[in-house]
């Protein structure tokens, strides 16, 4: 964004062209930008958008973000709306809770019998559903739903108001990955879900995919310890998912994650192969019972479809920040070494995990740069230098008394 205004600015004649080449520069090389310390100090960003620094000075939901919160304040949204995502993109989870939301809280009935709502097998700026390790076939190209025409009839109902136009559609039209085939549906999440519990297993080495965690519908009968060191200097690297790098370079979307599964501070609970097809479709949700040795610390997952071939294709992901385990506007530090219960948001999907196929759960810190790193030190994240970066000694615990579990939205029909 500011590369583009600044780009503008030039072609004005009222830009630098200086910054508009330190722009490029970051653009051409993000890395070492992306992992400098401050993470608060982007100089060349802040000439352009002052805001910047503003977000990243508010870490925990205060009044500034409240009030640019439309959801909250869904009672006052009076019109419909046609609500459009991918899987994979940033935005998803918000673009499916804002459809739940206002389908249930808007201010006047067509206001909530008039949302719609469209996710494909996209990210944020790919809709055809063509992946290096995964393509969603040609009924994955957003080009084969006719997107403009949808537009089209959904405006000729509410601003031409031709009470027809949407007759014979849906409310809900997904793209179910796994079978990957278009499905309409009434609502969302979808009113026959069934939330089942898969739990975190094994004897305490799950790190790597080649470690003995496991998950399983059977809770485990056990207590055991599953340890890793988290160091912010060496995150675990995005591969893929929920970010708006481009695709072509498989910097996005249903990306391998193979590569971060060897790591030793990544922990892998894997199922056993599957004799039926299972569906999964709505928000999945981690409860994880774990301690850190830092005042504050993070904790990802990441749902992952196994493939016969050894493939791990990402599906949905997730983050919480240990302070804010209780309340995203009250922080509260961490006791070290204490257990406490984590309740992750993994967001949203839809996919059949097939015969033949494992659902993996990849337990870790860090997955940076789609998230920022936590320093470990309890201050403010952004402000924290190079040399206040500390090194966590993060556990997991599951067994009766830490039901550590992956609760999947299971679609039987």
């Amino acid at each position: 964004m500011a590369l583009v205004e600044t780009m503008r600015q030039v072609g004005r004649g009222a830009g630098d062209p200086q910054l508009l080449g330190e722009l490029v520069a970051i653009m051409a090389d993000p890395e070492p930008h992306l992992a400098a310390l401050p993470s608060s100090r982007q100089p060349a960003l802040e000439k352009v958008w002052p805001w910047f620094a503003e977000f990243l000075s508010h870490p925990s939901r205060d009044a500034f973000w409240q009030g640019l919160s439309v959801i909250d304040r869904a009672e006052q949204v009076t019109v419909p709306a046609l609500h459009i995502g991918g899987w994979f993109d940033i935005f998803v989870s918000s673009t499916a809770r804002s459809f739940t939301e206002l389908r249930a809280r808007a201010g006047t009935a067509d206001a909530r019998e008039g949302q719609r709502l469209i996710i494909g097998p996209w990210d944020h700026l790919n809709a055809t559903g063509i992946y290096p390790d995964r393509r969603f076939g040609l009924a994955g190209d957003a080009i084969s739903q006719d997107l403009t025409g949808q537009h089209v009839r959904f405006f000729d109902r509410w601003l031409r108001g031709r009470r027809g136009a949407l007759d014979g559609s849906a409310p809900v039209k997904i793209f179910v990955m796994g079978i990957d085939q278009w499905r309409d549906e009434q609502d969302w999440p979808l009113p026959d879900t069934r939330y089942v519990p898969y739990y975190l297993r094994g004897s305490g080495r799950a790190n790597t995919a080649a470690g003995d965690g496991e998950l399983s519908p059977e809770a485990p009968a056990e207590t055991a310890t599953d340890t890793f060191l988290y160091d912010p200097r060496r995150p675990v690297p995005t591969l893929g998912g929920r970010v708006m790098l481009p695709t072509t370079a498989n910097a996005a979307g249903p990306v391998d994650q193979r590569p971060v599964e060897n790591r030793d501070d990544v922990l892998c609970f894997t199922s056993p192969v599957l004799t039926e097809p299972l569906e999964v479709t709505g928000h999945v949700k981690l409860t994880l019972f774990a301690s850190s040795s830092a005042a504050d610390t993070d904790f990802t997952g990441k749902l992952v479809d196994v493939f016969p071939d050894g493939r791990a294709i990402f599906l949905t992901d997730g983050v919480i920040r240990a302070r804010y385990r209780n309340s995203l506007a009250e922080p509260e530090p961490l006791t070290p070494g204490d257990p406490c219960q984590l309740s992750m948001d993994l967001s949203v999907t839809s996919n059949v995990f097939l015969p033949g196929h494992r659902i993996r759960l990849e337990v870790s810190s860090s997955n940076f740069p789609r998230f920022d790193r936590n320093t470990n030190t309890g201050g403010v994240i952004a402000d924290d230098s190079e040399d206040q970066v500390t090194v966590a000694v993060n556990r997991v615990l599951h067994g009766p008394g830490y039901p550590s579990q992956l609760t999947l939205p299971v679609i039987s029909r």
